[in-house]
């Protein structure tokens, strides 16, 4: 049941990650995608809301028409869902106007939405199989002072002959750095005829924070559908690796991003062994 009063509240309040505001949405396979966001958030549950406008500094209440089932959408959203959190729905009349309101709750801690086991397994073949061919771009010497175009364009070829990806590479989408046009991504990858993860590559001779910082804004300049994962690759050419990836790390999980960072793992480390 949906508490009016808490929904008041928020909407009289200044815009925060903790909702989701939609003029008009209510296809499940948008919805989904929200409700892992705001069940994977630090507070105890967001909003997601249709009928409302967010501005930068409040919140503008359209409204929409009565009489559509707004439980018919949330259902069929968790229905894509393996792991299911709280979830509460209504139409709720706020200054005379309906707006559809979907409260979702934060998850138990050391669950995750982020993806099902099957997603999970999916993303981790494919870091697999790009984890081997950055093996064979490091022991290739022809590489070893090519440019990052050069070595993209190894990764794109190496990964174009792996049967169920489609590669796309320096491909104009999404916004650029300004937003004022498209941009292009080093290296788009497709799965089953959709964007499946857009690759962003740079070259990092230290922990040039204002130039990765760049690259990691990029990626969601880029990445249009609202991908599981995105990739981030840095060809490092620092002399004390181990320095730079402890630096590194440490800087991805301060780093200020469009969406709120939900956890970091560096577990990586110890599934992919080598020196350094």
């Amino acid at each position: 049941m949906i508490d009016i009063t808490d929904v008041q509240k928020v909407l009289n309040d200044e815009p925060n990650e903790n909702t989701i505001c939609y003029e008009y949405e209510l296809r499940p396979a948008i919805i989904v995608s929200d409700i892992k966001k705001l069940a994977n958030i630090t507070s105890d549950y967001g909003y997601i809301f249709n009928g409302v406008l967010k501005a930068s500094d409040r919140y503008i209440i359209n409204g929409l028409s009565n009489g559509y089932i707004i439980k018919n959408t949330v259902q069929k959203a968790l229905e894509l869902l393996t792991v299911k959190p709280k979830v509460e729905y209504d139409s709720v009349v706020i200054n005379g106007k309906t707006i559809y309101v979907i409260k979702v709750y934060h998850i138990s801690e050391g669950t995750s939405l982020l993806t099902d086991e099957l997603e999970s397994e999916t993303i981790k073949k494919f870091i697999d199989v790009l984890y081997k061919i950055c093996v064979k771009l490091q022991g290739n010497s022809k590489y070893i002072d090519a440019s990052e175009d050069e070595r993209n364009d190894y990764i794109r070829d190496m990964l174009d002959r792996e049967e169920e990806y489609v590669i796309k590479d320096q491909t104009r989408r999404g916004l650029s750095a300004s937003g004022a046009s498209a941009g292009e991504i080093d290296i788009l990858v497709e799965k089953e005829n959709y964007p499946f993860t857009v690759i962003e590559a740079l070259i990092l001779k230290s922990l040039n924070k204002d130039y990765l910082s760049k690259h990691l804004d990029k990626i969601y300049s880029y990445d249009t559908t609202g991908n599981l994962f995105n990739v981030c690759l840095v060809y490092a050419e620092c002399k004390e690796f181990a320095s730079f990836w402890e630096r590194y790390c440490d800087f991805v999980k301060q780093h200020e991003y469009p969406y709120p960072l939900i956890s970091s793992d560096e577990s990586i480390n110890q599934k992919y062994i080598g020196s350094e």
